[in-house]
């Protein structure tokens, strides 16, 4: 834990964040495969086998300087799709890991490329929106449950409110509905990373995202700490978002996501 956390304060977007913040708040749903020498690590994986709400129903696995020592090393069931992120890798790390999973029993896979983003206190450029931006609480349980089936997500509202106090969320409400929303879903000395940004379709464009990003962008500035996020190459419209509230690209890295 020690040297993860050492890796993490030198980079803390990256596998590192996950692996300390799974370690320390989901230890029984964690397993690390490491390749150590004392406290030096030189390669490992991070196998996340899934949390207990609906929207966790996956294995999240964070392989730092992929080898053919930690690849093998993972065996999982093929029983639901694994988001394998990928940090130092080449072109045949890809196929040797397809090739892995393809012999757990994986069917289909898919691999795409991200971008690492970060804003740092010093560059961040708040949104004029972000009054709009309310910090969610247990009574907005019906509102999310329904973004959430818009965005293709089943769940009941009794989960939504479980959803709501456990991370951090803002939503912008129209109408009463929300239009747009994002959250925070670790929170480190280090870092907060920011993810789920998602707008209903006939709210886009008017600035929404970035509020709701701005405001948890924020709660990261006032203590001093980067926030950080991922998005997807090629969704140019989120990444002009970003930009304009601060953030910089720090990598690009691959995923690979596995199905059953």
């Amino acid at each position: 834990m020690n040297a993860l956390s050492d890796l993490c304060r030198s980079d803390p977007l990256s596998a590192h964040c996950y692996a300390t913040y799974y370690l320390t708040r989901e230890p029984d749903k964690t397993e690390v495969l490491l390749l150590a020498s004392h406290d030096d690590i030189k390669s490992y994986a991070l196998i996340w086998h899934g949390g207990r709400f609906t929207i966790q129903d996956i294995y999240e696995i964070h392989i730092w300087n992929p080898t053919s020592d930690i690849i093998l090393e993972i065996k999982i069931s093929p029983s639901k799709m694994a988001d394998i992120q990928l940090y130092n890798s080449t072109s045949s790390d890809i196929e040797m890991i397809t090739d892995h999973f393809r012999s757990l029993g994986f069917k289909r896979f898919n691999v795409e490329e991200f971008h690492d983003m970060i804003c740092d206190p010093e560059n961040f450029r708040p949104s004029p929106l972000e009054r709009m931006a309310v910090r969610l609480k247990e009574e907005h349980a019906l509102l999310y449950r329904d973004l959430e089936l818009e965005r293709g997500t089943e769940m009941s509202v009794d989960e939504a409110r479980e959803i709501i106090r456990e991370y951090t969320h803002y939503g912008v409400i129209i109408d009463n509905a929300l239009a747009s929303i994002a959250a925070r879903y670790i929170t480190l000395p280090q870092i907060h990373v920011i993810g789920g940004v998602f707008t209903r379709k006939e709210y886009r464009g008017k600035g929404f995202a970035k509020a709701v990003t701005s405001a948890l962008t924020r709660e990261a500035m006032a203590s001093s700490i980067p926030a950080g996020l991922h998005v997807e190459v090629g969704n140019e419209p989120a990444i002009r978002v970003y930009r304009r509230l601060g953030y910089r690209i720090i990598r690009t890295r691959t995923w690979i996501f596995a199905y059953p």
